[in-house]
């Protein structure tokens, strides 16, 4: 799932700001932070990122603009749309807004939290994107078993747009992105984006990834 945020990266400026899952440490080495205090702090050092207390999954760099993985499911996309606000607040008038970014898989798409998060930001006409990595299994738990919509670019209805990106190729990432943040920095409000992209191996090292698919899709 590399090329998504890779291809993210490619076309927002410095001034946007990212907030993701615990899944981060791609989004970390994208965003330009050292690894060498990657490392740090998942050795739970005090040079680490969080001065060794956040460790795998609380890691943040507000000099990158990047707010940081989060443990709880779908819970950083409240703290994203905070961030959107901000970006608004402290914006002139009819001068271009940063953006900014919440990424979260399919497995946490239907968290309460990100629908509050969707309304208020629609309401405020907020330059938020709702970013869902759709790798079809939230954890061993396939899209059609928990999603009731598994087009989660739609799930703005009416208040707001959304475009299906192909997450396996990172130039379509980068070209459909940079499309993404033109809207949303114009003051025309909040986007959902999805990108398709496959997850290939198991969640965890505990999950072999194949006891719930079928051997056709497997192999």
């Amino acid at each position: 799932q590399e090329a998504i945020v890779v291809g993210m990266k490619a076309a927002p400026k410095e001034i946007d700001t990212v907030i993701t899952s615990y899944r981060d440490h791609g989004h970390m080495l994208a965003y330009g932070m050292d690894p060498k205090r990657v490392m740090a702090e998942l050795a739970g050092k005090a040079t680490g990122y969080s001065k060794g207390k956040g460790g795998s999954m609380h890691m943040f760099s507000r000099e990158k603009n990047f707010f940081g993985g989060h443990g709880i499911v779908g819970a950083q996309v409240p703290v994203g749309a905070g961030l959107a606000f901000a970006a608004k607040y402290n914006t002139p008038e009819g001068k271009p807004m940063p953006i900014a970014i919440a990424c979260y898989g399919d497995g946490a798409a239907n968290q309460g939290q990100i629908w509050e998060s969707a309304n208020m930001s629609a309401l405020w006409d907020l330059p938020m994107v709702f970013v869902t990595e759709n790798n079809r299994y939230g954890m061993g738990t396939s899209t059609s078993r928990h999603s009731c919509n598994d087009h989660y670019y739609t799930m703005g209805g009416r208040s707001i747009p959304g475009m299906r990106i192909n997450g396996m190729n990172v130039l379509a990432v980068k070209q459909g992105f940079a499309a993404v943040k033109e809207f949303c920095s114009s003051g025309n409000g909040p986007m959902y984006v999805e990108f398709d992209t496959y997850r290939y191996h198991g969640h965890s090292m505990s999950d072999p990834g194949t006891t719930y698919r079928t051997r056709e899709e497997v192999g």
